[in-house]
């Protein structure tokens, strides 16, 4: 399957290089050039992808088109984000987290509540990574993190998407785990008691949308901490 993306992938850019688009910057051509970047980042070409990204935005400005801004900011920030956890590169995750901070500006709950809800969960992502590339011992990027996904939440609410609101909550938990990880005392447990009360909702949350399999294997990853936890008591 990967073999049929790259070739996908070379193929578009092939075309792209011997058509009118390559001599002419239309809002086709930046349409293409996103494609190709989607292209790419399905083949795992990260620094590919962001090119292709970066050259739509060329075409693609925010007052001309804000919502084809966003889209191919949101992409290119993605690619960079797979770029820096590769790497373990807090600048190159800093960038990512730059472009996703840029298209949630435009990207609205009301406005696009799918893309701004899927910006928000990879805003998430990279800041968690940051987080533990610089290793400082800061709770910072976790505590933004943790706003992130609880935005996510607003539009992947438990009641309507249960299965999809399981993961982010088994997400959120995490996250006030780590937190709890650099902190000590009181704060600690306060942040480890949250922890697990979210662990034991997402996994509530997972079985009533029907992923069992994936709620067993959450819960046998968290139920030692939340053992845990319960002894503090």
């Amino acid at each position: 399957m990967r073999g049929l993306v790259v070739g996908a992938a070379l193929a578009l850019q092939v075309a792209l290089c011997g058509s009118a688009f390559a001599q002419e910057r239309t809002a086709e051509w930046a349409v293409a050039e996103q494609a190709r970047g989607e292209a790419l980042f399905e083949a795992r070409d990260f620094i590919g992808a962001e090119a292709a990204h970066r050259a739509a935005l060329e075409v693609r400005t925010r007052d001309a088109d804000p919502n084809g801004w966003a889209e191919s900011t949101a992409s290119a920030g993605a690619a960079q984000a797979f770029r820096g956890i590769r790497a373990r590169d807090a600048g190159v995750l800093e960038g990512a987290i730059a472009d996703y901070r840029s298209a949630l500006e435009v990207y609205t709950r009301a406005g696009q509540p799918d893309e701004w809800a899927r910006v928000q969960n990879n805003l998430a992502t990279a800041l968690v990574w940051l987080s533990g590339v610089r290793g400082d011992g800061s709770v910072a990027e976790l505590e933004d993190a943790e706003r992130s996904l609880r935005s996510v939440l607003e539009v992947v609410t438990p009641l309507a998407r249960p299965a999809d609101a399981g993961v982010v909550l088994y997400n959120v938990g995490t996250v006030q785990e780590k937190i709890g990880d650099r902190l000590a005392g009181a704060a600690q447990l306060t942040r480890y008691r949250e922890a697990s009360d979210t662990y034991a909702l997402a996994l509530d949350t997972l079985r009533r949308g029907g992923s069992f399999d994936y709620a067993s294997t959450v819960e046998r990853r968290v139920s030692p901490f939340m053992n845990r936890v319960a002894a503090m008591d």
